[in-house]
């Protein structure tokens, strides 16, 4: 149980860092991080590389959950 736990906190991080990309944070990184300069632009394509590897964890994540959790003897 306590590998089940750390597992959906994995999951409940990668969710976060999954959820940098979404519209909502538009707004705000367009706005604390100005696109024209050059740390904008990087920041923002950090951010949108965290993204990518949030839902690349969470996919992951997941199916192990998953895996881990299938009782095949009682079939």
């Amino acid at each position: 149980m306590d590998k089940n736990i750390k597992l959906l906190y994995c999951i409940l991080g990668s969710i976060v860092l999954a959820l940098l990309n979404n519209s909502i944070f538009n707004g705000a990184k367009f706005g604390l991080f100005d696109a024209g300069t050059l740390v904008g632009r990087l920041i923002i394509d950090l951010s949108d590389i965290l993204s990518l590897i949030g839902i690349i964890l969470l996919v992951l994540f997941s199916i192990t959950l998953i895996i881990r959790n299938i009782d095949l003897k009682h079939k």
